[in-house]
């Protein structure tokens, strides 16, 4: 079982490129999904969009962040899928703030002949990369340590040019892949060396010099987050005033927004990250519920607004 780490920061768009990534191959496949938030919404959004793949399945983790040295259902998580399902790849998707050093040391504890880590994967967010370096440039360092490949989302109109912007501002070197495109226009050769590539688990992290400069000075903010079930929101007006809300900073700093809603018999699916928001259709319905993720957040204000 060969084990592909897609990584990046809150909203980078990690579960839109497994989507991806699982199209690119036949082989089996299982996902194991870790939310920051109290509700798996991107677990279910997976499950219901694997182009009827029966033999892609997808294992939840909502108890806290699999980085956490206290977390044991991660590596359980990981030898159950090994011992049971069996599958050729794992994908292991963590949370948006996960720190990506601790998730490598638990699979180097667990890892033998029938367990191998493959090419870890950071997705960097092209159109929140600036408030990422200025706010949270450590969560950002420690992924650029342990990757072999960058993956550059939201980019689908970028030039050559803005692609090698990115790379020089993060400081990315010759040993990680850095394709200068995004991943719906990949060459099936990027894909296949994505899945054929092995034995990183000794490769990974021996590089420690820092990638960015960080100010080690500059207390970063802990990010929280508040789950809000049973929403009622009565039209895609309201909705789309109240994500315009959230990004004035009147009720925290928040960082990122997902959410599933159901207005008169019609689904739609919900997502703000940073300074934009989308407003999406979906065929199936996850409830009324949305995930709200930040700094400083005023939780009651922020259950009254979502209470039509």
């Amino acid at each position: 079982m060969k084990i592909i780490l897609i990584t990046g920061f809150l909203g980078a768009g990690k579960t839109r490129f497994i989507k991806t990534l699982v199209k690119k191959t036949t082989k089996s496949i299982v996902i194991l999904e870790n939310e920051f938030g109290d509700l798996n919404l991107d677990g279910e959004y997976l499950k219901n969009n694997n182009n009827n793949q029966d033999d892609i399945k997808v294992w939840e983790l909502t108890n806290g962040c699999i980085c956490c040295s206290t977390n044991l259902d991660f590596t359980h998580s990981i030898l159950t899928i090994a011992n049971t399902i069996n599958p050729e790849f794992l994908i292991i998707e963590p949370s948006g703030v996960a720190k990506i050093k601790n998730i490598i040391e638990k699979i180097k504890v667990i890892s033998y002949e029938r367990i191998e880590l493959g090419l870890p994967i950071l997705i960097i967010d092209s159109k929140n990369l600036d408030n990422i370096l200025n706010n949270y440039s450590e969560y950002l360092d420690d992924e650029l340590k342990y990757n072999g490949l960058v993956a550059v989302s939201k980019s689908e109109s970028m030039t050559d040019q803005q692609f090698l912007k990115i790379k020089s501002e993060l400081n990315i070197n010759n040993k990680s892949v850095f394709p200068l495109a995004h991943y719906s226009k990949w060459e099936d050769d990027i894909w296949e060396y994505i899945f054929n590539t092995s034995g990183t688990i000794e490769k990974i992290g021996n590089e420690l010099s820092l990638r960015l400069k960080v100010n080690k000075n500059k207390i970063e903010k802990k990010l929280d987050q508040y789950t809000i079930e049973n929403i009622q929101i009565n039209s895609l007006d309201k909705l789309s005033y109240l994500l315009l809300y959230l990004m004035s900073k009147r009720l925290g700093n928040i960082e990122r927004v997902k959410g599933y809603l159901t207005i008169k018999n019609n689904n739609y699916k919900f997502d703000l990250v940073g300074t934009n928001y989308e407003i999406t259709g979906s065929e199936e319905t996850f409830g009324n519920n949305v995930v709200i993720i930040g700094t400083d957040l005023k939780k009651d204000k922020l259950k009254t607004l979502f209470i039509d």
